[in-house]
């Protein structure tokens, strides 16, 4: 976290050195030594005096109940640019920083001691030539002089630390990019949640940063040589992970010694303070919860046991899989003392819920090869009424026991479920894939850039297939969306400002008019990772892929809808359950399938070499072109209701069906559409975004709504 500070006094410690001739152990060797850890923040990083924001530089009282609450790393957020005078960083500043370290290393605690944002020297500079920063200003930034700044700091720090051993860990950043600039410049400007758009060529100049700060550190002597650096993603947000996977920088030490950093907060369930018009702020957890759904963190929310699991597997995937340990650098949600007496908040539950939160991320981030290092600010707001993450005291104000803890039911949630979860024992090989093993793999690249359009991947049965027999379908599946880019204005012409995917399999059983789709979700559902989808094979009105009659399957395929999209998806062994937990494979795709064939925006199917990470051919994004639409359907939201006008070729029955995120069913209707202009009407107390459909036929319109 950036938060917007001369310094205490603080007795020393025992200095832990290395005396070993030999090179400091590979990150792979530290991590499983690591286990939970703990943030100092609001502190060390507060720019100028680390009193400014209310804490103490820490005593050995708090560094002590630190330890003894069970945690065995210490991260040290450090502002070292507004201590430096003429680029040399104060030599008493440093001195205090060394105190910091000394006690924790005394403890037998690693310690993660990274440059922090500091009035966004480097953070918000991440940039070459002229941008908007992040008041909203036209500037210029001379990359090359923040890179300079950059060797040069840790260059000092290096030196300074040169023989402590493996226990000091240095970290090149903080959370590069996060303060970029938000609206007032064109919308095709932000792509990223709202924010500047993170591309490649900034992530060329970030692995640069990170390659300033290896080089300067190598080059320094002692332990140096080898000590594990860790570099951070962009914004050290997870879903941009495959931006340091696919310019991860070269460190002259070799591969081995460095670890990624990611943070962790999801917004709604952990930061959001009000509702808004996209969705409410969550307060319960998965079973944590009185029952109000829109309420709850679940299913594959953000935040949830889903998504949590799904977001770690990306990293453990990307770089613990491949020798490089993460860590997660902060990771926390807010205790929400602020809403006691709001209509419906438990204040009881919600704090169940919360250190329920906290135990399973943490537990997951241990199966999956990452380190979980909590944030916490030392603020304790409960007799204020104000929200906080403290676990530690810190403040006397608070009382004279600094260093005990304020939060047990967390610290307790925590301890247990890390002591209780699999250890990640580093990469596993899979089965041996033989180079006659193939997979399909198709493109997709939409043509126009102003409306929904549709990639398919069908496979037609001749005669009909009876299905009767089985209850799931299963496949191996990883899209990629490639390039998805809003378009500017012009709603008439069905552009709303952003780009959207959505992943659906069909089935068509006894005749083309009993047709059934089942959403999956989007592209970015199942990106970065090869998933096994498993869907249940049902009779019509039941939740999974319905048929009118399973003995007669005249087809089945996947639906990619999108607008403005580039991208691909690998699909291998498709198989077909039987209740018995026999299987039949549909296709392996060994051998080309006589049934199969590809419509729309998606290529001719071509395959490729099956292998464990779903990859395939490189593809260059291509802009789809910018033409009218000639056929599209209207959407206008109001509160509680959405009215979507289309027009039909022929009249025939039709269905109207509203989801949201996570795929689920919000409102549905039946009805006969009548040649020419339609209008539909389906309402719901649902807010925030959700995917309408409307299909007739073989004819379909999908849209990206908010509900209000």
């Amino acid at each position: 976290m950036t938060r917007s500070g001369m310094f205490g006094f603080v007795c020393g410690a025992a200095l832990l050195v290395s005396t070993s001739a030999f090179a400091l152990p590979k990150a792979t060797e530290i991590y499983p030594n690591m286990g939970l850890g703990w943030n100092l923040g609001n502190t060390m990083e507060v720019p100028s005096d680390p009193t400014a924001w209310g804490n103490i530089v820490p005593t050995a009282e708090i560094i002590n109940g630190v330890k003894a609450a069970g945690f065995t790393t210490i991260r040290i957020p450090c502002a070292w640019d507004s201590h430096a005078s003429n680029g040399t960083i104060d030599a008493s500043w440093l001195a205090t920083v060394k105190s910091v370290v000394d006690m924790a290393i005394a403890n037998d605690m690693y310690v993660l001691l990274n440059s922090h944002w500091d009035n966004g020297w480097l953070e918000d500079e991440v940039f070459s030539g002229k941008h908007v920063d992040r008041n909203g200003n036209q500037t210029t930034t001379d990359s090359s002089a923040v890179r300079k700044k950059q060797e040069s700091y840790w260059k000092q720090i290096a030196d300074y630390f040169k023989d402590y051993d493996e226990h000091l860990i240095f970290a090149s950043a903080n959370e590069p990019g996060v303060n970029d600039h938000r609206n007032g410049q064109p919308a095709s400007d932000y792509k990223d949640n709202g924010q500047l758009t993170f591309t490649n060529e900034r992530m060329i100049i970030l692995k640069r940063l990170h390659e300033a700060c290896l080089r300067a550190v190598r080059t320094s002597g002692g332990n140096n040589a080898t000590r594990t650096v860790i570099v951070q993603m962009p914004r050290t947000e997870i879903d941009m992970y495959q931006f340091l996977e696919n310019n991860y920088p070269e460190d002259p030490a070799g591969k081995g010694y460095t670890m990624a950093e990611a943070h962790f907060y999801p917004y709604q369930f952990s930061l959001m303070e009000k509702d808004e018009n996209w969705g409410k702020t969550l307060w319960y957890w998965e079973d944590k919860t009185n029952g109000v759904s829109d309420r709850t963190c679940s299913g594959g929310t953000l935040g949830s046991k889903q998504s949590i699991d799904r977001q770690f597997a990306k990293l453990q995937s990307a770089f613990a899989d491949e020798g490089i340990p993460v860590v997660i650098g902060e990771m926390g949600a807010n205790k929400r003392y602020s809403l006691v007496g709001t209509d419906g908040f438990d204040l009881n539950t919600h704090l169940e819920a919360i250190a329920a939160w906290y135990g399973y991320t943490v537990a997951s981030a241990k199966s999956h090869g990452i380190v979980p290092v909590i944030w916490d600010t030392a603020y304790e707001g409960k007799n204020e009424g104000k929200d906080d993450m403290t676990i530690i005291r810190r403040q006397a104000s608070n009382g004279s026991n600094l260093g005990a803890v304020v939060d047990e039911l967390t610290l307790n949630a925590m301890k247990t479920q890390f002591a209780a979860a699999a250890a990640y024992e580093g990469p596993k090989e899979g089965p041996a894939i033989s180079e006659s093993d193939k997979a399909l793999w198709v493109t997709y690249n939409t043509k126009v850039s102003t409306k929904s359009e549709t990639g398919t991947i069908r496979f037609n049965f001749t005669g009909g297939a009876d299905w009767s027999a089985y209850n799931a379908i299963s496949f191996e599946m990883r899209t990629e969306p490639i390039s998805v880019t809003g378009c500017e204005g012009d709603p008439d012409n069905g552009c709303n400002g952003y780009a959207w995917t959505s992943v659906d399999m069909f089935a068509m059983s006894t005749s083309a008019s009993t047709w059934s789709d089942h959403h999956l979700g989007s592209m970015e559902d199942f990106s970065g990772l090869l998933n096994t989808v498993t869907v249940p094979l049902v009779d019509e009105g039941t939740d999974g892929l319905s048929f009118a009659d399973k003995s007669n399957v005249t087809a089945w395929g996947i639906n990619i809808y999108a607008t403005q999209l580039v991208g691909t998806i690998y699909l291998n062994n498709i198989l077909l359950h039987k209740a018995d937990g026999t299987v039949d494979t549909l296709a392996s795709f060994d051998s080309a399938p006589a049934n199969i064939q590809t419509a729309g925006i998606a290529s001719k199917a071509t395959y490729i070499q099956a292998n464990a990470k779903g990859t395939g051919p490189a593809l260059t994004a291509i802009t789809p072109t910018r033409v009218a639409s000639t056929s599209k359907m209207l959407v206008s939201v109001q509160p509680g209701m959405v009215i979507a006008s289309f027009s039909a070729a022929t009249a025939a029955p039709a269905k109207a069906v509203l989801m949201n995120t996570m795929g689920q069913v919000i409102a549905q209707q039946n009805f006969t559409a009548s040649k020419g202009a339609n209008r539909v009407e389906l309402s719901s107390d649902y807010r925030g975004p959700a995917m309408l459909m409307v299909k007739q036929g073989s004819q379909k319109f999908i849209q990206k709504v908010i509900l209000k």
